[in-house]
């Protein structure tokens, strides 16, 4: 009977220990995956590929810079966790535009300036580029006509962000509206 016992035991002990080491997340938790690689150009100029990053947590999020609700306040809110969280050296945010064609090099670096204290890169490319970056992530954009039948127009986009683990793994998926507090508890999770 002991003999029964003590495999079951161990078994049980096994389990347990393997669900407290489990991760928790706040946000939707996604079966680790590899991240579809990318390479587009960062708002310096230079070539950025994702898998280049590798050790590294990666906030992956699509917006533009013409964005005047979502896109500041997602940003605002990541580069704060990233500011506040002192391995935030380890971690970066990785802004996609869905917009290259506004969105050169040169205006993704004015823009991201704005968002101090943390490490973002602004990434931008020719349309098919971005297109086939946003099929990877299954994101979705489309452009607004100016409804006054002028030149600017706006963009109506998905506004999820990714977190990718430092060996270039999907996560966690994280909506816009998630509270700071839900990002910075699954960014110091990954960071462990």
């Amino acid at each position: 009977m002991k003999a029964l016992l003590a495999p079951a035991l161990a078994a049980a002990l096994l389990a347990g220990c393997a669900q407290a080491a489990a991760q928790h997340f706040t946000g939707v938790a996604v079966p680790p995956v590899a991240a579809p690689s990318f390479t587009l150009t960062s708002d310096t100029g230079a070539p950025w590929t994702l898998a280049a990053q590798h050790g590294k947590v990666v906030a992956l999020f699509f917006g533009f810079t013409h964005c005047g609700d979502t896109c500041p306040a997602t940003l605002a809110k990541l580069a704060s966790v990233l500011r506040h969280d002192a391995r935030g050296t380890n971690a970066e945010i990785a802004f996609v535009t869905i917009d290259p064609k506004r969105d050169t090099p040169a205006v993704m670096h004015a823009y991201i300036r704005r968002f101090s204290g943390a490490t973002i890169v602004g990434l931008t490319g020719t349309p098919e580029q971005i297109a086939s970056v946003e099929r990877a992530y299954s994101v979705w954009s489309k452009p607004l006509a100016d409804p006054y039948g002028g030149t600017n127009y706006d963009e109506a986009h998905s506004a999820f962000t990714f977190l990718i683990d430092r060996s270039g793994n999907e996560r966690v998926v994280h909506n816009d509206d998630d509270a700071q507090r839900d990002y910075a508890a699954d960014v110091r999770t990954l960071l462990q």
